[in-house]
């Protein structure tokens, strides 16, 4: 691929999570996350989880990315000793962090390029006098940053 096609890729990309098109139905949430349907079911009855509006033409439940995550922080609580009524209110805490994660992923994430002989992710510019660009890239599993110099358009 080249730049241009990698751009819009990840616009295309981007758009689709901010669109929260990315769903799955009850029995794949199941299997994701350890859960069973019935209990799926239960937390939707209390309203801890929430499915999407169904149209006519998919009568059944989808869950959004943001239920899968919810899901699994809830389970990841109860293994702990947490108590569902416990676990749910812990989750809804974090609402606040994984909105603002959802947001910094949907704005600093502008594509992936080559530099110095490793795949970085952009993460824009660095400082408000758009002097410098941030850059991301993992080695040894391990995030290392790296700051560019933007060239002058002239």
């Amino acid at each position: 691929m080249d730049n241009r096609e990698d751009g819009v890729f990840f616009k295309k990309f981007k758009e689709q999570i901010h669109k929260h098109q990315f769903t799955i139905g009850i029995s794949d949430l199941a299997k994701m996350t350890g859960v069973s349907q019935t209990q799926l079911r239960y937390w939707e009855q209390k309203e801890y989880i929430h499915s999407l509006k169904a149209t006519e033409k998919n009568a059944t439940h989808r869950y959004s990315y943001g239920t899968l995550m919810r899901v699994h922080f809830v389970k990841m609580m109860l293994d702990e000793g947490f108590t569902l009524a416990a676990a749910v209110e812990r989750a809804n805490g974090y609402n606040n962090q994984m909105e603002m994660m959802r947001i910094f992923m949907m704005t600093a994430f502008q594509g992936i390029e080559e530099r110095d002989g490793h795949h970085m992710v952009k993460l824009g510019y660095f400082d408000e006098a758009k002097t410098q660009r941030l850059y991301c890239y993992i080695q040894d599993e391990q995030p290392h940053y790296r700051l560019y110099p933007v060239k002058s358009e002239g």
